[in-house]
């Protein structure tokens, strides 16, 4: 049998998603809880997204299979938060095909990127958005915006280090919208969200450094095309710290 599970997670604790031997990551912390309940110690989960540390979520993806069953599907999420941190909780459980893997039926992801721009910081925002204490010109942030919609070669806004074969990736939307920060009922919060078929290492929070980048004007929104086009790393803006990102939500095929 094969369950696929939607996770939310403040990743501020974790060193990722996934697996590693330098830290404590999502994934383990999970595996472990339910190697517990259901008592499958070489149980695994695969996850939609390999979120990096310090990244949160509110709709990763993650399946796992079990030959035998203990607890009924929709007590699943119940009892597996039972075991959980309060960091991490699982929102939604349900059986899929034994063919399944989330990451090849994830067909399109939404990230949401948080910036709080004003010159003091709140403490209630600190740990979910980038603080940037320079004033942004929000227009000029949606006009560069437009241009990294469609299919592109995103080589431009790639870190190193990333495994992917190809750099044409597809932004079905990007949009950068300002909202009061709550519960300080005060302007400055803005929030980019970008859905795409699938992102390069740290694309997200380069797309988000290069917005500010325009915002400050020391980027024009008329550049992009040319940044877009050249593929050179060095003529985007900054990557954007990894604590004003969250995983919103993976769409997956019909069987997920």
């Amino acid at each position: 049998m094969k369950i696929l599970l939607t996770v939310a997670y403040d990743g501020t604790a974790y060193c990722g998603w996934q697996r590693q031997m330098n830290g404590v990551s999502v994934q383990q912390v999970l595996e472990d809880a339910l190697r517990e309940i259901l008592q499958a110690p070489d149980l695994t989960v695969t996850g939609a997204s390999r979120t990096d540390a310090g990244v949160h979520a509110l709709g990763q993806r993650a399946a796992f299979s079990v030959a035998e069953m203990k607890i009924p599907v929709k007590k699943i999420c119940r009892v597996l938060n039972g075991r959980l941190p309060a960091d991490i909780s699982v929102r939604a459980a349900s059986e899929v095909s034994e063919d399944f893997n989330p990451r090849f039926a994830a067909k399109r992801k939404t990230y949401r990127y948080s910036i709080f721009n004003q010159e003091h910081g709140n403490p209630l925002l600190t740990r979910y958005s980038w603080h940037v204490t320079y004033p942004l010109d929000v227009p000029a942030m949606r006009e560069a915006a437009s241009h990294l919609e469609g299919t592109h070669d995103f080589a431009a806004f790639r870190a190193a280090g990333g495994s992917a074969k190809t750099t044409e990736r597809t932004i079905f939307s990007l949009t950068v919208i300002e909202r009061e920060s709550e519960p300080a009922s005060q302007p400055g919060l803005i929030d980019l969200t970008v859905t795409g078929d699938g992102f390069l290492y740290n694309m997200v929070r380069i797309i988000a450094g290069t917005l500010v980048y325009v915002g400050a004007g020391k980027i024009s929104a008329k550049e992009m095309p040319g940044i877009i086009l050249s593929g050179n790393r060095a003529r985007a803006g900054i990557t954007a710290p990894p604590h004003g990102l969250t995983l919103m939500e993976v769409c997956c095929t019909a069987n997920g």
